[in-house]
């Protein structure tokens, strides 16, 4: 048993380790989720997500402008790739294309959002 739970987390060790795949923005106005369409997410292969945003009452944020950017802070570099939010789905979905990790480890991306005066950001934090 113990040999299966080794060879499980070594078999892991190359996609996401992320718990969490919600965060709230600094100031608490959205709540933002995302589904990758890599799945697993692995290292140098670029791929989409769509984004959820909603409110912290689970309503769907629509027609906001929505922007990414973020790197490896540990590193002190940015991402390999300028990934963008070309298309709002509608429902607080949002699709960013354009995403690569180029190497194994801890990641942030920066989600900045606006809408109706209102700006606010959040961070997912990811280890590949």
């Amino acid at each position: 048993m113990h040999k299966v739970m080794i060879f499980l987390l070594i078999t892991m060790s190359s996609t996401i380790f992320s718990s969490e795949t919600t965060s709230i923005t600094r100031s608490g106005y959205f709540h933002i989720s995302y589904q990758s369409e890599l799945e697993p997410i692995t290292i140098n292969q670029i791929h989409n997500w769509v984004l959820h945003i909603e409110t912290p009452e689970g309503d769907p944020v629509s027609g906001a402008k929505v922007s990414v950017s973020g790197g490896m802070p540990l590193h002190n570099h940015g991402l390999p790739t300028d990934p963008k939010v070309t298309t709002d789905l509608g429902r607080g979905k949002y699709k960013l294309e354009g995403l690569r990790f180029h190497m194994r480890g801890y990641w942030e991306l920066i989600v900045i959002i606006e809408i109706q005066g209102r700006r606010d950001t959040g961070i997912v934090k990811l280890n590949i």
